[in-house]
């Protein structure tokens, strides 16, 4: 069964707040190789289906490409927070090991955004083929690690991430750490494509509460709930940028941290 990590209230409405999204460059790579690669059409884009959705920050963005996108999620909490009304993407509650609401060689896309690590993939890959159509495609992508800006700021949060919570990580998720390098697609001929970025500028408020949303920090906490680390390092980081300012005038906590993830894409076409 796949792991579940992002299911609290609380948990899911940081994550919405604070996750970064990806750029425009991700979805035009995407979509470029499933025109060039699938041999799909510009017209012939009916449904996409990204799995493992959470609040709908990697479906909306398909949207813009196919007549119809459903987003699926195993956290009803999640799925409270995704996008309400718009006209052809629509969000609902499910295992990505169970697309039985699809029916057989239906789909031209599947995605999934920062969450293959989590899934069963010896019960999703079948799904996955049972329901693309022939020359459809699947595509998995996320972010690695992010970088700080500034050398002493990254070193604090390499602290929390690499000793604080080294044994707290399930080790399911340090497949991002190394970009999915050690999974591979369902499909012979897949390919990966490392060359985006995410770049966000954030105030230490919204960065450390993007920490909160870190699956090792959840898990951290159960045993540490009293804990006053991530308010120590806030403390830590406020004074770096603060320290770093020009301007007086600027106040500082509205200094923004420049915050830097590598992306990674997988893709793959299913055989004609």
């Amino acid at each position: 069964m796949a792991r579940r990590y992002f299911e609290k209230s609380n948990h899911t409405e940081a994550y919405a707040l604070y996750r970064p999204t990806y750029p425009q460059s991700v979805y035009d790579a995407i979509l470029k190789y499933c025109h060039q690669s699938s041999g799909l059409g510009e017209t012939e884009l009916e449904l996409a289906v990204d799995v493992g959705c959470g609040s709908g920050q990697s479906t909306l963005p398909l949207g813009k490409y196919f007549k119809k996108v459903i987003g699926l999620d195993v956290s009803p909490e999640q799925i409270k927070y995704s996008p309400k009304n718009v006209r052809n993407v629509s969000f609902q509650i499910g295992q990505s090991e169970n697309l039985s609401f699809l029916k057989n060689d239906t789909v031209d896309l599947i995605t999934v955004a920062q969450a293959l690590h989590w899934m069963d993939l010896e019960k999703f890959y079948p799904e996955v083929e049972r329901t693309l159509k022939p020359g459809g495609v699947f595509v998995a992508y996320g972010y690695g690690k992010n970088i700080l800006d500034i050398q002493e700021a990254d070193a604090l949060q390499n602290q929390l991430y690499d000793v604080t919570l080294n044994e707290y990580w399930d080790p399911n998720a340090h497949h991002t750490d190394d970009h999915y390098v050690r999974l591979s697609l369902p499909f012979p001929g897949w390919k990966r494509d490392d060359s985006h970025v995410i770049y966000k500028d954030m105030t230490v408020d919204e960065y450390v509460g993007y920490l909160s949303t870190w699956s090792g920090w959840q898990t951290f906490l159960k045993d540490n709930p009293d804990t006053d680390i991530l308010n120590q390092l806030k403390i830590n980081l406020k004074t770096i940028y603060e320290e770093g300012l020009s301007k007086p005038m600027i106040m500082p906590s509205h200094r923004v941290m420049r915050v830097k993830w590598p992306v990674f894409i997988l893709m793959a076409t299913k055989p004609l």
